[in-house]
């Protein structure tokens, strides 16, 4: 398959839950919710202390709004199907494909970490992949009903002119704010022959109201630039993002670009670093005071103290060549992470170092930590070959030992059940009860070239 990845960075191509827990699950989600906003109030700071800056939104900062009750979704919908009953041992496994546009993508496919909300609901995205008019849309699954709907597209929200350059992909995470907003950013479909034009000056970052579910444009942060990375929040509410120009023609993937945080009171670029020792370009850890760590050349890391002129160099080596996913930070501040080339699991300790975990078992776009502390969770072969890997394997990582367990085989589920072989995951979350894991597959009907669809499977664990 051609260059899918829109840059060619990578190289090769690429039991519903029972009545009695759905209803309980918003009252669990507003427990939640209520001690992590007394936990802020008590420490004055409003951080987010024991949930994910990258997968969940648990907590609000002081002075937010607490909010309405979320609006039913408007847009086309689909019903999620059962794959497997779960018992003592084994879990249930629901999935559902996403309800996409019925015009022909480049194709339809998912690149971006999806976010989980403190009531349990699902936030992810799609894009077409295409370059000019290139379009991507926003999704909700809510557990009460099974349902995941499509709610809005970028398109539909700027001012754009027909032939010019679009929004194909949204690569970076989705990302929770302090007050139980989220923040979403766009990337081009493909760079190849990219135009910038007099509607396209490059991605955009938006604000979505997780409530109304209405998504409001922010502007270009970087002009002429991409945006394959975002993170937060960050100290004061920033939101840290990596930016990267188009690649030569000649060149295979985009390697050079810009480390950014965005304050979000503010509406403007706080910080910009164009730091020729940036490399990877798709993943920030945010530590729990807010630090920003990038991957740079020689497996290395840089840092961002908040009120920093310049980025720094971490003193420890990274495992792999470049980092490429992360979780929050555990209870005791340690961050867990992936690097590629080659893919090897690590711990970032709150003190700096770092401890290589052992290798994953393929490519490892998403991880996710779950709220114990005691383990993170991944799909391997994310870039199409997950199949190939253990069966599209669930895995369960142990994060005192790097001790791995498959949790459960997903693709031979997909095929019995939907008739589509499982191509890879980006985005692996957790809900913030602990119960349930969301992972969001590329899927397509040909088990050599699996992509055009995107299935969201829902692991209710034992």
């Amino acid at each position: 398959m051609a260059d899918l990845h829109g840059n060619g960075q990578f190289g090769a191509p690429v039991g519903r839950w029972s009545p009695v827990i759905r209803r309980l699950a918003p009252v669990v989600a507003a427990l939640v919710v209520a001690g992590a906003c007394a936990g802020a109030a008590e420490s004055g700071d409003g951080e987010q202390a024991s949930d994910s800056p990258v997968s969940t939104v648990e907590a609000r900062g002081d002075g937010c709004d607490p909010g309405a009750e979320p609006a039913p979704p408007p847009g086309p919908s689909a019903d999620a199907v059962t794959l497997q009953e779960g018992d003592a041992e084994n879990p249930d496994v629901e999935a559902v494909v996403y309800p996409r546009p019925d015009y022909e993508g480049d194709p339809w496919s998912q690149w971006g970490q999806g976010l989980v909300l403190a009531d349990g609901r699902y936030l992810s995205g799609m894009g077409d992949h295409l370059g000019r008019d290139g379009n991507s849309y926003l999704f909700v699954y809510d557990p009460e009903t099974g349902r995941i709907t499509r709610f809005t597209d970028v398109l539909s929200q700027v001012e754009h002119e027909e032939g010019e350059w679009g929004y194909g992909k949204v690569h970076g995470q989705i990302v929770a704010g302090r007050c139980g907003e989220a923040y979403v950013a766009t990337y081009w479909g493909t760079d190849q022959g990219i135009e910038f034009g007099r509607s396209y000056r490059g991605d955009l970052l938006f604000r979505l109201d997780t409530t109304s579910l209405e998504l409001e444009p922010l502007g270009t942060p970087l002009p002429e630039h991409g945006i394959p990375s975002l993170a937060g929040p960050g100290a004061d509410g920033l939101v840290y993002g990596e930016a990267v120009v188009p690649a030569p023609e000649q060149a295979a993937g985009s390697k050079q670009g810009a480390f950014f945080a965005y304050d979000t009171a503010a509406g403007e670029v706080a910080f910009r670093a164009d730091d020729e020792r940036l490399n990877g370009f798709r993943n920030v850890i945010v530590s729990d005071d807010g630090t920003a760590y990038v991957s740079a050349g020689g497996s290395r890391l840089l840092v961002y103290e908040p009120g920093a002129a310049e980025l720094q160099l971490h003193p420890e080596p990274l495992p792999g060549g470049f980092l490429r996913a992360s979780t929050r930070p555990g209870r005791d501040g340690t961050v867990y992470g992936v690097t590629e080339r080659p893919a090897q699991l690590f711990a970032l300790r709150p003190d700096g170092a770092i401890d290589d975990l052992g290798a994953a078992e393929g490519y490892t776009a998403s991880l996710a930590l779950h709220p114990d502390g005691e383990r993170f969770f991944y799909v391997p072969g994310a870039h199409g070959d997950s199949a190939e890997l253990g069966g599209t394997p669930l895995i369960a990582v142990d994060t005192e030992t790097g001790e791995q367990t498959t949790v459960v085989e997903l693709n031979a589920l997909a095929e019995q059940e939907l008739g589509l072989t499982l191509g890879g995951s980006y985005s692996v979350a957790v809900d913030p009860s602990g119960d349930r894991v969301y992972v969001s597959l590329n899927a397509g009907e040909d088990r050599d070239e699996p992509w055009g669809e995107v299935v969201l499977v829902v692991v209710d664990l034992p």
